[in-house]
């Protein structure tokens, strides 16, 4: 059934940023009814560990430019914020 598979691990800064990320990625690897990959993703310290299992490649290929896009845009946002938190103290 799944023919695809890839273990992406990406190292945060931190263990809280690793768990932000996680916390926002949550709700992207729930299921819907007519999914064509599975997103499993876990942390460990800082580590995110994102499993993909796909029924073809071209749907892994999308789901695995999907996450890194969602986890680039969740780290700029951070680091906006920590950049007004710095501004403003």
């Amino acid at each position: 059934m799944w023919e695809a598979k890839a273990s992406i691990r990406i190292e945060f800064p931190s263990e809280n940023r690793a768990i932000v990320v996680l916390d926002a990625l949550k709700p992207e690897t729930k299921e819907s009814p007519r999914q064509r990959v599975r997103v499993d993703v876990k942390r460990d310290g800082r580590n995110l560990r994102l499993l993909f299992e796909a029924k073809d490649t071209t749907a892994l290929r999308a789901s695995i430019n999907s996450y890194t896009r969602w986890v680039m845009v969740i780290e700029d946002v951070l680091s906006m914020t920590e950049s007004f938190e710095a501004i403003s103290q």
